[in-house]
């Protein structure tokens, strides 16, 4: 009994330890999807979609003020427990995406996000920070953002696009 008991409490520590690993992006595969959505697409929701099944359907629908036949903003939800959502509903406002996922290693969250960034290039340098926390134009200028934030039991990936 006291071995059983001993089990259950420190089996959830293990289970807790454990991180996840973001399944790596395919370049170039990403990169032709963009292509044929005439880059309408978001690069992280392509990703998603073909590498993690849908938990949820798209919710927090939020449609153009200008363009009703649009949603310019939404929720989803994907297996592990990985949360999404982006927002482009102002016209001259960027793209913001946020992405949470289980506690993920680090190291696969940069190269995560390096792969994404490779998947629809821009002709911007960017690079990370001293504590690679942040990704984004050398220049802090246009371009994209990528901002890893760790919680007890979370990693969140925010994305910004725009000027």
């Amino acid at each position: 009994m006291r071995l059983v008991t001993i089990f259950t409490l420190i089996f959830p520590i293990f289970v807790i330890a454990q991180t996840f690993e973001l399944k790596k992006p395919n370049v170039a595969e990403l990169n032709e999807q963009l292509k044929t959505s005439n880059y309408s697409k978001n690069v992280v929701y392509l990703y998603l979609i073909h590498n993690y099944k849908p938990s949820s359907e798209k919710f927090d629908l939020i449609k153009r003020n200008f363009d009703s036949d649009n949603f310019c903003a939404f929720k989803q939800k994907f297996e592990y427990r990985i949360s999404y959502s982006e927002a482009k509903c102002k016209e001259a406002g960027g793209e913001t995406t946020k992405l949470i996922l289980p506690k993920t290693n680090r190291e696969s969250a940069i190269q995560w996000i390096e792969l994404i960034f490779k998947s629809s290039p821009m002709d911007i340098d960017h690079g990370w920070n001293g504590e690679k926390t942040k990704y984004g134009p050398t220049d802090g200028g246009a371009g994209c953002y990528y901002e890893i934030t760790d919680t007890e039991f979370n990693t969140k990936i925010g994305m910004y696009c725009g000027c």
